[in-house]
């Protein structure tokens, strides 16, 4: 949605970006689905439409720090700006995920649970529309009825909302069963209660996106510096929380 390009691409061009793009989110679709298997012992629709919320949110957290890190890191200028292309298919897996929620899994999502989960479904919603509005203006004829400053600004800032958005929407409603589980380990009838859920280990990775951009407005070696402990930090993290899941689940 976000991106530095002022001339359309050519059809060839747009479709190899988007390949790219379509490519890459299959990676961790894959990782997770594999992940989701091994630790429930079986697949259904439910662990599926999860897994649309996870990739949509990696994609958005990398739509997030790809400027702060191409500013950074001059190597990274040669490469392709995929922004655009990473922050469309993120949104079509939310909507997926959005639709999946709310009419094929009402055993799981019923409307007592949508009242219950009021603000994070209102964050969620939010998000949507924020990403929906991004997208409708990154076409040409609204961009230059915009102007290049005032559509990036929106861009820039509207990609800052929604990912906030998308982190109330998942921490409102996980966060509670996140401390539960350091405390005590997954839910007894899981194949492997003693590994976290997907949504722990990609609230990890979403928090040092965060965590990146934010060292973005102290300029580039700030964030060099903030790529640089992230690199250490993040791995060292969910291999502690993996160690910290089977001591949870020995001592319960």
């Amino acid at each position: 949605m976000n991106g530095r390009r002022h001339e359309p691409p050519t059809v060839v061009d747009a479709f190899r970006r988007y390949r790219t793009a379509v490519v890459i989110a299959v990676l961790p679709f894959a990782l997770l689905s594999l992940y989701l298997f091994f630790r429930r012992g079986y697949y259904d629709l439910f662990i599926a439409n999860k897994i649309f919320a996870g990739v949509a949110a990696i994609l958005f957290g990398l739509v997030l720090i790809l400027g702060p890190l191409r500013r950074s890191f001059p190597g990274l200028q040669q490469g392709r700006d995929l922004r655009k292309e990473f922050g469309i298919v993120a949104f079509f897996l939310a909507l997926v995920h959005s639709a999946v929620s709310s009419f094929f899994l009402e055993s799981h999502f019923s409307r007592t649970w949508f009242v219950e989960n009021f603000w994070s479904v209102l964050f969620g919603g939010a998000a949507l529309v924020v990403f929906a509005i991004l997208l409708v203006i990154s076409y040409r004829f609204l961009r230059e009825r915009l102007g290049m400053n005032r559509w990036r600004t929106l861009q820039n800032w509207g990609m800052r909302i929604g990912f906030l958005l998308v982190v109330l929407h998942v921490g409102v409603m996980k966060f509670p069963g996140w401390i539960s589980w350091y405390q005590k380990g997954g839910e007894k009838e899981l194949v492997h209660p003693e590994w976290p859920g997907a949504g722990l280990l990609i609230a990890w990775v979403l928090a040092f996106a965060l965590f990146i951009r934010l060292a973005d407005f102290l300029g580039p070696r700030a964030t060099r510096v903030a790529v640089y402990l992230s690199i250490i930090a993040l791995p060292a993290l969910l291999l502690f929380t993996f160690w910290w899941g089977g001591q949870a689940v020995n001592y319960t």
